[in-house]
């Protein structure tokens, strides 16, 4: 499986991240800035452009306090 790319569950994930980030009152650039990445990049990944990899969700996780596996509870 070399880069798969679904676009409807990287959607839904995008719309996690940023119903969790706008819940904890983080814009695109505070969650950057935690993670050590760009607004442009948090952006992408929010949209469903970005594949981003299980390490950048964990740090994403740890950005938002969370675990991963509570940042990937949602449906399909």
């Amino acid at each position: 499986m070399q880069n798969v790319k679904d676009p409807k569950y990287l959607g839904l994930l995008g719309k996690r991240i940023r119903s969790i980030r706008e819940a904890k009152g983080l814009t695109q650039v505070a969650l950057g800035d935690l993670c050590d990445n760009h607004a442009e990049q948090i952006g992408r990944i929010e949209r469903g452009e970005y594949n981003v990899t299980i390490c950048s969700l964990r740090i994403l996780a740890d950005a938002l306090d969370m675990s991963l596996s509570e940042l990937l509870n949602f449906k399909y």
